[in-house]
Order: C-alpha cells, then sequence, then structure tokens
C-alpha cells in the first residue's frame, strides 16, 4: 500500500520508481495485473516488479563505469540474435505451408507398435458408462435391475430421466481418467486399482439422486496407455518429424535455388 500511495501522477501513468535518471511508470506493469487478481497479489507483484528493475537498473549503470567501450557494444551479438530469430521463423512458417498433415491409421499404428515403452500410463483410466437419475423416480429398484442385467433397452429410458434432473455418460469405447470420473461421482476410495479391480456394477445414492454406474474395462497406472488415447498424441509428434525434415529440405532448397541463380557465390 505504501508503494501504491508513494506513486505520482503524469502523462505516461502512475511514477513507480526511478533511478539514475530512468522512471517505471505502471503502464509497464498493467499486463501482468489481471482484473481478478486480489489486492494483496497486486501489491506483491508490483514490489517484486519495482526491486527486479531497480537492481537492473543498478547494474546498468554499474556496467557504464565498469565496463570497455568494446565489452558494452552488443551490436553484433543483438545482429546475430535477430538474424537466429528470423532464420529461425522462415523456415518454420514455410515447412507449416508445406507440409502433409495427413496421416493413415496404419502409419499411426505402426509407430504405436515400434514405441511401446514410450506410453505408459501415468493415471488409471477406465471406459465407462453411469446415469444420475432422481432417486423418487418410480420403479427405481426395477430400473436398477435392468441395468445390472445389461438391458440396453433400459438406457433411453435412464437418459431421459438423467436429462430432466441429473447427468449421463453412454460412450462406451473412450478411455476416461478415474481422476477426472471422481470430479463428476460421488465415489469414495483411496486404492484406485483395488476399487476397479472388485467393482463392475455400483449404486451410489447422494441426496436425492441415485448413481448406476457400471465399469466396462480398465487400465492401471504404468501399464501401456492404449493407441485411441495416443492416437492424438501421436500425430502430433510425427508431424513435428515431418516439420524438421520438411525445414531441412527448404534450407538445401534454398541454399541451391540461390547458387542456381548465381544470388549467392563463394570465393
Amino acid at each position: 500500500m505504501l508503494i501504491l500511495a508513494a506513486c505520482s501522477s503524469g502523462e505516461d501513468g502512475e511514477l513507480l520508481a526511478e533511478a539514475y535518471g530512468k522512471k517505471l511508470y505502471d503502464t509497464e506493469l498493467k499486463k501482468l495485473l489481471s482484473p481478478n487478481m486480489s489486492f494483496e497479489d497486486s501489491v506483491l507483484i508490483t514490489k517484486e516488479y519495482i526491486n527486479v528493475w531497480l537492481g537492473r537498473q543498478i547494474l546498468l549503470n554499474k556496467a557504464e563505469s565498469v565496463l570497455s567501450p568494446e565489452e558494452k557494444d552488443k551490436s553484433k551479438q543483438i545482429e546475430q540474435y535477430k538474424s537466429d530469430l528470423l532464420s529461425y521463423e522462415v523456415l518454420n512458417k514455410l515447412a507449416i505451408m508445406q507440409v502433409d498433415t495427413s496421416f493413415a491409421d496404419a502409419e499411426l499404428e505402426e509407430y504405436y507398435e515400434e514405441q511401446q515403452d514410450e506410453f505408459e500410463l501415468s493415471q488409471n483410466i477406465l471406459k465407462i458408462n453411469f446415469f444420475k437419475i432422481p432417486l423418487a423416480s418410480q420403479d427405481v429398484d426395477l430400473l436398477w435391475s435392468s441395468f445390472k442385467d445389461n438391458d440396453f433397452v433400459i438406457y433411453s429410458k435412464l437418459k431421459a430421466l438423467a436429462e430432466g434432473s441429473g447427468n449421463y455418460y453412454t460412450d462406451k469405447e473412450s478411455w476416461v481418467y478415474f481422476d477426472d470420473i471422481l470430479k463428476e461421482l460421488p465415489i469414495s476410495t483411496y486404492d484406485q486399482e483395488q476399487y476397479l479391480n472388485n467393482n463392475k456394477f455400483i449404486k451410489i445414492v447422494d441426496g436425492s439422486f441415485v448413481y448406476f454406474i457400471k465399469i466396462i474395462d480398465f487400465k492401471i497406472r504404468s501399464s501401456t496407455s492404449p493407441f485411441s488415447l495416443e492416437r492424438d498424441n501421436i500425430k502430433e509428434l510425427l508431424l513435428m518429424k515431418r516439420q524438421q525434415e520438411m525445414v531441412k529440405s527448404i534450407e538445401t532448397k534454398l541454399l541451391e535455388e540461390a547458387y542456381n541463380n548465381k544470388q549467392i557465390k563463394t570465393y
């Protein structure tokens, strides 16, 4: 609060600090301070930024008296950095414009089969169906009995009940993380692996709702992650490799064209 209260206003904004004739205004901090940030956090970030800025000014001022003109001249390094950055940007842009982003499933599956060690699960996953329906629904016990008997005819009725005042999930093919499911369902367990191994059909009463849950399949952490879960990751990885190869190809092609057009030459 003392920092903010000490600020003075000017055309450039609120003056926060001054060192060796240079001034720091609050406009430089606006990108760091979000509207949702608490007052305490704003003050903390402001104070830290000011301290870092002051420390940098002290060092820059000291450099004027300690470093030689040659040591202070960074124009070559700056130009080299700019050159490297522009070269990187143009090659990557050209590569993105030219690279083929389509992949056959066979290509993705081949990589998956050859690199099994790369796909170890860090979390437990499962395939699951569940319905959250009002506990006061008609024939709840009969619905539960049919659900346990894998009578898919009642799924449409359960879905209708869940749509009215609850929630449901009926995708039988997609893998989901158990940790994400725990955010949706009132399952209480300290041992996920044991829970998955010992439960298939689960009925949970929670307040005025009842949950019908079916665990279709599961895989525990440290086992091999399924292809369907890794497909997009593999595609992204292979695309990155294609882009890297394309960058090398473009660089070689541009060099050859420049030589052929006599735009460059060596002595």
